[in-house]
């Protein structure tokens, strides 16, 4: 079974939250990545996005692993990332972490390492991680989406 790999850069008009600590103050907002209070005070971006999310495979196949780049023309001080199966809102598949420093894996929807994010609030411009396909061939199509803080 041959299924696509999509990216989702997620950069709408809605109140934006961070989590300076990330981990697992940020996984409540796991699934709906959305944000829960107005902590930051900050509103979403409804322009072009300076970010982008690359991957090295736009295909997979179960249990491959396939690098996933989060890169901006600016610096963003906290993120969210996971991969959701088309039309879902419930991480699949599993990270473990590439380059950079204070990135964690967060445990979404009860699945461990399945959700990424920081770890300090730290600026940085591109985080590096690999994610894992589940084992399962019953997963479609897979969205990666990500939501990120950058201050303004």
């Amino acid at each position: 079974m041959l299924c696509f790999l999509w990216v989702l850069l997620s950069l709408t008009a809605l109140q934006v939250e961070g989590f300076s600590g990330g981990g697992s103050s940020i996984a409540s907002q796991c699934g709906s990545m959305l944000p829960g209070n107005s902590f930051h005070g900050s509103t979403g971006q409804s322009s072009s996005s300076p970010y982008t999310v690359t991957v090295n495979q736009t295909t997979y196949q179960p249990g491959d692993t396939i690098q996933v780049t989060l890169s901006g023309t600016f610096t963003y001080r906290g993120f969210l990332l996971e991969a959701h199966e088309e039309g879902q809102n419930k991480a699949v598949g599993t990270f473990s972490l590439g380059s950079g420093t204070g990135i964690i894996l967060v445990p979404c929807n009860g699945i461990a390492a399945s959700g990424v994010s920081q770890s300090i609030n730290q600026p940085r411009s591109s985080v590096t991680v690999t994610w894992t396909a589940p084992s399962s061939s019953s997963s479609g199509n897979i969205i990666v989406k990500i939501s990120l803080f950058s201050p303004s």
